[in-house]
């Protein structure tokens, strides 16, 4: 069966590469973010270590739940990624791009 999609243009595989490392960058740019205020580098605002009364039963179980959050959802993308490599790379073996 035909291809009835045709090539992407250059720019829009400049433009998806461009998304793409931008992409990147902003989620390495957040765990270095998150990293550096952890290691106490980057001093946080008073008002964003409140908990607004929260006990520590309420912290512990909110920092439990928060950081396995971030990882999954870190995964997630990380395995997007190479999905989206994959496909890239069986089109480019295919000779579609």
């Amino acid at each position: 069966m035909a291809n009835l999609r045709g090539q992407p243009s250059p720019f829009q595989q400049s433009l998806y590469g461009f998304l793409q490392t931008l992409f990147a960058f902003a989620l390495f740019a957040i765990f270095v973010i998150a990293w550096a205020v952890q290691t106490g580098s980057i001093g946080l605002p008073q008002w964003a270590k409140a908990w607004n009364n929260a006990t520590p039963e309420e912290i512990t179980t909110y920092t439990a739940a928060l950081v396995p959050s971030v990882c999954i959802l870190a995964a997630i993308f990380f395995f997007i990624g190479l999905l989206v490599m994959r496909r890239e790379r069986m089109a480019n073996a295919n000779g579609m791009v």
